[in-house]
């Protein structure tokens, strides 16, 4: 999905056309009302999405609706990611004091201490930095219609992925990331199990914003580990995590071979130079007007268990492949990686257990 070849001769005259290839290469059918503003789009508040007056249909118990399929109700609160500035200084610091430079656990106790306004500006600055070195001012700037292009195409092929279509599986492999892949096709399965089907249909997506951005610099294997990406075994997965010192401040995460003596603050100035191999993660938060059901099939009767019509306020993180910026015509793809929150705050709720779990030994 969203494949881009970008040269330096390149970025800046694709500015205008960006946008459209991302809607043609994803066939996005489905036209929603994508707005041109990113980063400084307006919240609209919660007044103001209910006075459309659409109808909202909870006659169903929430229980099932839970333990079926992973998908927001627009009555239900936002998940809390793993990726929260909020927290993510107190998630790092054990990692910080261990293996980080004495420069690096400096520069980590210094943002420490700063507000979080201040710490959220920061972020952005450094990150919107690092990743427009490596994939381009043009591909920063039309990641967020991309992502409203996109939306409609993954609920359609989720619904049709629902009806048992052979194309739908392949088709989402080519939006979504490995680990968002896995975990909705075992949603998917354990709904065709229930003979439930799932229909989703997105009616209009406005006001695209870039809520947050995160960069990952090192080796691709690395962060592949990390987030459980690469096809392989959690065994081999956890070996290659334990050749790696992983450094996040600001939401910028490094990960270096232990013996290398390249610390994050270098990394960092090589990144912003274009010189190091990067990753980018950003979540676009979009207002959906979108209707989601759960229909029941029993003694050949169809019968709607879940009836959600709603405008609602929806996340989407996209993730690039990794990007070696010191290419002349570096290649990449966005993909899906995450659909509100959802494997992010299964990771935090696991990373909170294993504290737990570790403060009681």
């Amino acid at each position: 999905m969203f494949a881009i070849r970008i040269g330096s001769r390149q970025r800046q005259t694709i500015l205008n056309t960006t946008a459209r290839q991302l809607s043609k290469n994803c066939m996005c059918a489905d036209n929603g009302a994508a707005s041109s503003t990113c980063a400084h789009a307006p919240h609209t508040t919660k007044a103001q999405r209910v006075e459309s007056e659409i109808r909202r249909d909870f006659g169903y118990p929430a229980k099932y609706h839970g333990g079926s399929f992973p998908w927001l109700l627009s009555a239900e609160r936002q998940r809390t990611p793993m990726e929260d500035l909020e927290t993510s200084a107190l998630l790092h610091a054990k990692d910080i004091r261990q293996n980080a430079g004495i420069g690096d656990g400096a520069v980590s106790a210094a943002v420490g201490v700063l507000p979080l306004s201040a710490r959220r500006t920061l972020a952005y600055t450094l990150n919107m930095r690092v990743a427009r070195a490596a994939l381009g001012a043009a591909a920063m700037d039309s990641v967020c219609d991309g992502a409203a292009a996109v939306l409609p195409r993954v609920a359609s092929l989720l619904s049709s992925a629902s009806r048992c279509d052979v194309d739908a599986p392949e088709e989402l492999s080519r939006v979504f990331t490995g680990p968002l892949l896995a975990h909705y096709m075992r949603d998917l399965d354990r709904l065709r199990r229930d003979h439930v089907r799932l229909d989703l249909k997105v009616h209009s997506v406005e006001n695209p914003r870039l809520q947050h951005l995160r960069t990952h610099t090192g080796p691709e294997a690395a962060f592949a580990a990390l987030n459980g990406a690469a096809q392989v075994s959690s065994l081999r997965a956890g070996l290659t995590r334990q050749k790696y010192r992983y450094t996040s401040v600001l939401g910028a995460t490094h990960a270096a071979p232990y013996k290398t003596p390249l610390s994050w603050s270098a990394a960092m100035m090589a990144a912003i130079g274009g010189q190091a191999q990067v990753r980018v993660r950003i979540d676009v938060e979009l207002m959906v007007h979108m209707r989601y059901r759960l229909i029941n099939k029993h003694n050949g009767v169809d019968k709607t268990i879940v009836d959600d019509d709603a405008t609602r306020n929806l996340v989407l993180t996209l993730e690039s492949t990794a990007v070696d910026a010191a290419e002349d015509q570096p290649q990449f793809e966005w993909r899906v990686a995450d659909i509100d929150y959802l494997l992010s705050s299964e990771r935090r709720i696991e990373s909170e257990f294993v504290e737990a779990k570790l403060a009681e030994v």
